[in-house]
């Protein structure tokens, strides 16, 4: 019991002194301020400089996918910086994904936001309207793109639609080849 009291008695004076040197020396804290404040912009021009020497990927360029063997144009799209296969469909109006790959893709859609109805080869079923804030198939990268998040018993596939393909310049099908300009 004793070396707890010591403990609290020592602590005490050291608070003590800490106020009283802080009262004497009023430019300290200004000081140790402005010392913080030098570290952390040093520290932020070298992550700056670092990340200049690194070398920009150009998103603008022209992609091209090959027909599966079902005539399918299937390929590894970014959706939000995270990986997601999805196939290229002119007859969809927009991306359409299943809550799974949703949530995969960092989208996160709540039970009470699926309002609208929507026709789908499986028939007609319950769609939330999204924005994916990314979108990325190689040197594209188109921003802003909406889409439709259905029930996970609805899609089974994530389908690349017309809210991604009408924001690239040009896109043409030749000969079992899907090409795609930004």
């Amino acid at each position: 019991m004793l070396r707890y009291f010591v403990m609290v008695v020592m602590m005490s004076m050291s608070a003590l002194g800490a106020v009283r040197f802080l009262h004497e020396n009023p430019d300290a804290v200004d000081k140790a301020a402005t010392v913080m404040r030098d570290t952390i912009e040093s520290r932020e021009a070298r992550e700056t400089a670092a990340r200049a020497q690194q070398p920009s990927r150009v998103f603008s360029g022209t992609e091209r996918l090959r027909a599966d063997r079902a005539g399918h144009y299937v390929a590894e799209f970014n959706f939000n910086s995270r990986r997601v296969k999805g196939v290229v469909d002119t007859g969809a109006t927009m991306i359409a994904m299943n809550e799974t790959e949703a949530r995969r893709a960092g989208i996160f859609v709540r039970p009470n936001e699926f309002v609208y109805s929507v026709n789908t080869a499986n028939g007609r079923v319950k769609a939330a309207r999204v924005l994916i804030d990314e979108v990325r198939l190689g040197s594209i990268r188109v921003r802003s793109v909406e889409a439709m998040v259905l029930e996970d018993d609805a899609l089974d596939t994530v389908l690349i639609g017309m809210s991604f393909l009408n924001r690239l310049r040009n896109f043409q099908f030749s000969n079992g080849t899907l090409e795609m300009k930004l």
